[in-house]
This record gives structure tokens, sequence and C-alpha cells, in this order.
């Protein structure tokens, strides 16, 4: 059964990035695209910023920019590598292990909740298989 996601996620994840670019937390590049303003075509670094917060439509259409060469260098392995990012699931419920506290209590593993649960995109999917079988 397929879980739908937060209609929000994509403003949520854009506001995490800008807020993360202002306050200088963010590294100043993703995939080799400058987050630094001016640093690159403003459409191209507003997707790069929200692909670098997990937004799965994000890094599947920068991965094309990079496949095409549309307003980057064209680069087949960043292509590959965010088309593997958004056909990827990720979020939901991750286990943790917890290490015994010398109280004589042993080590357990515990479940541990990593945000909504993201399931990959077809498109990326298709789209990586494509750009691997071709070399």
């Amino acid at each position: 059964m397929r879980m739908k996601t937060n209609a929000n996620l994509p403003c949520l994840s854009a506001l995490l990035a800008a807020a993360m670019l202002l306050s200088g937390c963010a590294s100043q590049q993703y995939m080799g695209v400058s987050l630094k303003p001016g640093g690159a075509d403003p459409a191209v670094q507003a997707l790069a910023a929200r692909a670098s917060t997990g937004d799965k439509q994000a890094q599947l259409d920068l991965g094309i920019r990079f496949e095409e060469g549309a307003g980057v260098a064209r680069d087949l392995a960043a292509a590959k590598k965010l088309y593997r990012q958004a056909a990827s699931d990720s979020g939901g419920t991750m286990w943790v292990y917890t290490p015994p506290v010398g109280n004589g209590t042993s080590g357990r593993v515990v479940p541990a909740q990593s945000g909504p649960k993201q399931y990959g995109l077809t498109e990326a999917q298709r789209r990586l298989k494509t750009l691997e079988e071709v070399g």
C-alpha cells in the first residue's frame, strides 16, 4: 500500500533550504551547483537547494538537467546519482541500536522516526535504468 506524501512537503523543503542558506549552515554547493547568490542560474540554484534537502521531485528534475545539459554542464554521473536518490525510498521508521549502560542492562534495538515515508519516483527509476543500460 502506497502512502501519499504531504502536499506541503515541497514548500517546507524550499523554506528549509532557504533558511539553511541564509544561516550559513548549508554547504556552498550541491552536486557542483553553487548555492551562493549569483553563483549559478537561479532556477538551477533553487532546484539544487530543494534537492539537497531530500526533495525527490527536485532530485529528479536536477538529474534531468544534468542528463540534458540544461543550465548545467552535461554530467551523466551526476544525473545517475540524483536519479538513485530520487528513486530510493526514504524516511519512515528506522531502527537504532542503543548500547548497554553499565547497570547490567543489555543493548537493544528501538524504533526511531526519521521523517515521513517518501517513496522513490518511478520516473527516476526508469531514467536511471536507461542511463545504466547505455553505459
